[in-house]
């Protein structure tokens, strides 16, 4: 068969080229990760400054959002306003 000697170094072979291998592979997965990393924190960033830049442009123009007024229509409850009722009513029909 196969001498010893050629035996060992084939396997001692396949270890070392195991080794580098596997070395190799790991800084690869670790560069990808530290990039995937910046570029969430990137994407992060970004979003963070469109949210800003709205925000200005929404107090710069002026524009303020009137609260929206909630009508129980439910006339048992203690909370519901026969004139706000109407308004909205109104509201909704003109």
């Amino acid at each position: 068969m196969v001498n010893s000697a050629v035996a060992n170094v084939g396997r001692w072979s396949a270890l070392a080229f195991g080794v580098f291998y596997g070395y190799t592979h790991n800084l690869s997965l670790q560069k990808e990760a530290e990039q995937k990393k910046i570029n969430a924190e990137y994407h992060r960033k970004e979003l963070l400054i469109e949210q800003a830049r709205l925000a200005y442009t929404k107090k710069q123009s002026g524009v303020v959002e009137a609260p929206v007024v909630v009508v129980s229509f439910d006339v048992e409850s203690p909370d519901f306003d026969f004139e706000k009722f109407v308004a909205q009513y109104e509201k909704e029909n003109n």
